[in-house]
């Protein structure tokens, strides 16, 4: 049996109560890795979603809780946090908000976690503006990031290079993609993925 191209590794969800979140999680799962779904908002439904994957997680054989913050960094901090206590170094981070991840909140994790900025359709141009120069900012910084642009490439402003995966992906497979060795290369790039 082959291993899992993310056999080992615990990935971090921010937005797991939105549905592209949690198609990466499910995704992520599939591909071996265990998961650490975390909400952005406080509300009952949000923390439902967030169990509900988690529950998807153990069901398929991988590691998932489920924690809620309310999207603030100090909230996002400390969710970082019980999930490296929960499941270990965190390796992988998907983060899904329409704004950028404030400060330095990303302290505290290994030196090299693939950082996924996901990118909805239903994002206007300024916050996708703003995510991709946050994605931009990150590569710059040294650190493995790059989007999941979902939409046309008309609606990506520029600043970013477009990576071409050997295949078109959808947003959980292009997850995988990104967070494998396969794309360990690959940095401050967006990649545009289809929502199916």
């Amino acid at each position: 049996m082959a291993s899992l191209p993310l056999s080992g590794r615990s990935a971090l969800v921010l937005g797991i109560e939105r549905p592209l979140g949690r198609r990466a999680a499910i995704a992520l799962a599939e591909g071996g890795a265990d998961i650490a779904g975390v909400t952005l908002s406080e509300d009952t439904q949000a923390e439902f979603a967030a169990n509900s994957a988690a529950n998807e997680c153990w069901a398929i054989g991988r590691k998932g809780i489920a924690l809620t913050s309310d999207g603030r960094a100090t909230a996002v901090a400390e969710a970082i946090a019980d999930a490296t206590a929960e499941l270990g170094p965190i390796s992988i981070i998907v983060w899904h908000a329409d704004t950028p991840l404030p400060g330095d909140t990303l302290r505290g994790l290994r030196s090299d976690p693939a950082i996924l900025v996901l990118i909805g359709g239903d994002a206007g141009n300024p916050e996708r503006a703003a995510l991709l120069a946050w994605t931009a900012e990150l590569a710059a910084a040294g650190v493995r990031a790059n989007a999941i642009v979902i939409g046309g490439a008309a609606a990506v402003p520029a600043g970013l290079p477009e990576h071409r995966p050997p295949e078109p992906l959808d947003v959980g497979a292009a997850a995988v993609y990104l967070a494998s060795d396969a794309s360990a290369a690959v940095e401050g790039c967006y990649v545009l993925a289809k929502d199916s």
